[in-house]
């Protein structure tokens, strides 16, 4: 029993740290992506008070 447990240990180990490791960039992207997105918003916000100024056009 303890060969079967010791033999299976190592691709565990593996694939939790791989597991962990998507984990991660998933994270890190959708942090990046929510960052994107608020910047995105502030120039679109700042764009439209912008716009709607008076004009003078004839």
């Amino acid at each position: 029993m303890f060969e079967i447990v010791s033999a299976l240990v190592p691709p565990l180990v593996v694939g939790g740290v791989f597991i962990a490791g998507v984990a991660a960039l998933m994270r890190s992207e959708a942090r990046a992506k929510a960052a994107e997105g608020e910047a995105r918003a502030k120039r679109r916000s700042s764009k439209s008070s912008q716009d709607s100024g008076p004009t003078t056009h004839s």
